[in-house]
């Protein structure tokens, strides 16, 4: 980001735009180094600044104010720029919003320019020429209020291009001049004193102000402390500064040779044993004397003494100031307290995985906890609980404070073998279409033949020489391999695509606190090889969590039976690993491999449906949750329908082309407010089926059908019955007779239950 002010020079104008041409020259030459013989790189770059904005790319998008500053009642113009960089004539939208109070001073607009008046927005629909074609338009904006409160406005613009949107933003200051109310200052200091110079402004700020001392001093900075070294009438000037102009004032300040006592502590909150400075900001015509009492019976003559208090209390600090013209006196109360007593209820031992409580023990003053648990992780407050993930001594650290201090203690507690909450792998069969769960499967995991690698002995794996600077996820391909190596088995090929799924998994572990394979968006392992883009087979995946260190996982992996098959599968050819630090994630430490077998053929991606299940029973009114799992990334034109059959045929209720995290696609409908293109569907109780395609101009794939079947809401509101009367003239008879007494009806009666689904009313659109 860079902008320029209203008092900025030509050149550094001009200097600050060069080195943005220069940073795109830079970006455009490492575009063409690093992306030879592959396609094109797509880069943008937004900056925002004081009376300017710009969007850098292959769509380039320039505003340009007159000015960054104006007042209500101006007119300043407003330019904008479109440069098309790419091959390829164009037509974006380009979408600018005017802040309240801006309005165009002119109906004339150039072609492409729609202004809608109450949103304050332009739209701007350029057709814009390939290589180096622009448009270009100017727009005088009239300024119409100003918020006082709140000068400073912004111009956005957002571009839209295909997939690209990009914003940026001018801002411009609308605002009144100042106006200076008062100085604030004593009418009368002692020479040598410290005081502090206010004054008082009305207008739109920001201000800045401009101080003469009237000694031929000239301070430039808002609301100073000042002293004056002679004594004399001193006429002070203030000049109080915004975009739109400058206000200034004068007052005079009497500076007497008078000794005037005043003073302040180093450290307000001073404890027991601390040593503090009595800070002098006496004044007063030399030579002072300096006679400091400070209420335990020590007293001092320094100009600027240092003292310590042995005991708590509150004392009273009396310092008297003379010199020739007289004396002066000046008392201040110090309250001297001391850090907390504090102390901790600790376990001597704990077993490994099993959650304990420590708590503290501190008095009344203590105003925060902080515990440093010995592996790493920190915890605040006076009771935490906590579990460890590995063996060994750990030394547990509690720091108490007060407004006086902290203290310290610290204990040893010893981590025993115990119950380590560890991955026990869950290994899968092949996908079956429409599985709604992974299953699972040890005796063959990865579709394959994997006999199991007996142990004579518990293995061990020392740890090793890293190469300096190695990141832990290296460090593990390192181990996986020497165990291999000790099992006569070959090294595998660290490939980034499988690093990078078995990343993601890591990441997602430590972020959403679970373990195990199957990801918070429901993927399976196969699936997530698939997303990368890795075009081999699926040989296996292995998850770890708890474990410090990189050989400690793989020396887990290799005494774990099920793992031990993945970890020393001889079909396995390519391996990608993954690492995740997280003191906030349960287990802290995390470790994926995944493992790829370079001469077989990738898995078929297959659709899998999540929600709802089979024979889903629920109100019309209710909101349903429709989910499913698809590993690729959907190529242009494709898209996810979601039909609803009925006995008058299929409908398209809803289309997506995007997941909702992951691989997962999610949608929520309710029955009663479903649409199929623009006619509103009108589903009544009953028995239905829906069911999930994969389209590209026609399916590509489909799930199979599953049975749904909505039901009344009894809560819903129900019609009640119109009753029509027809008005019949009295005969006229001799002999009375009797008038039957209408019945009101006994409630509302219910519609019958269908036996079958009700036909839906649609419109049928116009071909």
């Amino acid at each position: 980001m860079f902008s320029y002010g209203k008092f900025d020079t030509l050149p550094s104008i001009m200097m600050k735009r060069w080195r943005w041409v220069f940073f795109l020259l830079g970006g455009g030459w490492l575009v063409w180094l690093f992306g030879a013989g592959g396609s094109t790189a797509v880069y943008s770059q937004t900056v925002s600044g004081e009376g300017e904005a710009h969007i850098y790319g292959n769509l380039q998008l320039d505003l340009l104010l007159s000015t960054p500053a104006a007042q209500p009642g101006d007119t300043i113009e407003l330019t904008v720029t479109l440069t098309n960089h790419t091959q390829a004539t164009v037509s974006p939208t380009i979408d600018l919003q005017l802040p309240p109070g801006v309005r165009p001073a002119t109906m004339l607009f150039p072609a492409g320019l729609s202004l809608n008046l109450q949103a304050g927005t332009l739209d701007w629909l350029p057709v814009t020429l390939a290589n180096g074609g622009s448009n270009s338009f100017t727009l005088p904006l009239r300024l119409e209020t100003a918020d006082i409160a709140n000068p400073t406005q912004e111009i956005t613009a957002v571009l839209r291009h295909n997939d690209l949107e990009e914003t940026a933003a001018a801002s411009l200051w609308i605002g009144v001049p100042p106006q200076v109310n008062r100085i604030i200052s004593p009418p009368q200091v002692a020479v040598g004193q410290p005081f502090q110079l206010r004054a008082t402004a009305g207008g739109s700020g920001p201000f800045t102000q401009m101080w003469h001392l009237g000694d031929g001093r000239r301070v430039e900075t808002n609301d100073p402390v000042v002293l004056f070294s002679a004594s004399g009438i001193y006429e002070v000037q203030v000049e109080v500064s915004n975009p739109a102009g400058t206000a200034t004032l004068r007052q005079s300040i009497s500076v007497v040779p008078h000794p005037a006592a005043q003073f302040s502590l180093s450290d307000s909150t001073v404890s027991v044993g601390q040593t503090i400075t009595f800070i002098n900001q006496s004044g007063g015509a030399g030579p002072l004397t300096y006679h400091w009492d400070f209420g335990d019976g020590i007293t001092a003559v320094e100009a600027t003494p240092n003292h310590t208090y042995s005991s708590p209390g509150t004392y009273m600090v009396h310092l008297t100031v003379q010199n020739e013209f007289g004396q002066s006196e000046a008392y201040w109360p110090v309250t001297v307290g001391q850090p907390p007593v504090v102390d901790m209820i600790l376990p001597e031992r704990i077993p490994a995985g099993e959650t304990f409580q420590v708590q503290s023990m501190g008095d009344a003053t203590v105003t925060r906890y902080e515990w440093s648990m010995g592996d790493g992780r920190s915890l605040e407050g006076p009771v935490v609980e906590h579990s460890y993930g590995r063996l060994g001594e750990m030394y547990v650290t509690l720091v108490a404070s007060n407004e006086f201090g902290s203290t310290q203690i610290g204990r040893w507690l010893t981590v025993d073998p115990g119950v380590l909450h560890l991955y026990l792998p869950l290994v899968l069969k092949p996908l079956v279409q429409d599985a709604a769960a992974p299953v699972e499967n040890p005796e063959n995991p990865v579709g394959i033949d994997l006999p199991d690698v007996a142990l004579d002995e518990l293995f061990i794996l020392r740890p090793m020489a890293v190469p300096p600077g190695s990141t832990p996820a290296e460090q593990l391909l390192l181990y996986i391999n020497e165990a291999r190596r000790q099992f006569d088995l070959a090294p595998l090929n660290l490939v980034p695509e499988l690093s990078s799924a078995a990343q993601e998994h890591t990441i997602d572990m430590a972020r959403f606190g679970y373990t195990g394979h199957t990801g918070a968006d429901g993927s399976a392992p196969a699936e997530r090889l698939l997303q990368v883009g890795y075009p081999r087979g699926y040989a296996g995946e292995a998850t770890a969590w708890g474990f410090e260190y990189p050989h400690q996982a793989v020396e887990f992996w290799v005494n774990s039976p099920a793992h031990r098959r993945i970890i020393l599968n001889a079909n396995a050819t390519d391996v990608g690993v993954g690492y995740s630090l997280d003191f906030n994630a349960p287990n802290v430490w995390y470790w994926t491999a995944e493992f790829g077998n370079q001469f077989a053929a990738a898995d078929a991606p297959l659709l899998r449906v999540q929600e709802p299940a089979p024979d889903f029973e629920t109100m019309v009114t209710s909101l349903v949750t429709f989910s499913w799992n698809w590993p690729v990334p959907l190529a242009d034109g494709e898209q996810f329908v979601l039909y609803l059959q009925t006995n008058r045929g299929d409908f398209p209720v809803a289309r997506l082309t995007q997941p909702t995290l992951g691989t997962r696609y999610t949608v929520q409908l309710a029955a009663n407010n479903l649409t199929s293109g623009n006619a509103r569907l009108q589903v009544k109780p009953g028995n239905y089926s829906w069911q999930l395609r994969l389209e590209n101009g026609g399916p590509i794939m489909q799930s199979t059908a599953r049975p749904i079947t909505f039901t009344i809401d009894p809560n819903a509101p129900t019609p009640t019955p119109t009753v029509t009367t027809t008005a019949v003239s009295p005969t006229p008879s001799p002999t009375p007779t009797a008038t039957p007494t209408a019945v009101p009806p006994q409630g509302t009666p219910l519609p019958p239950t269908p036996t079958s689904p009700p036909p839906l009313i649609t419109a049928t659109p116009n071909r």
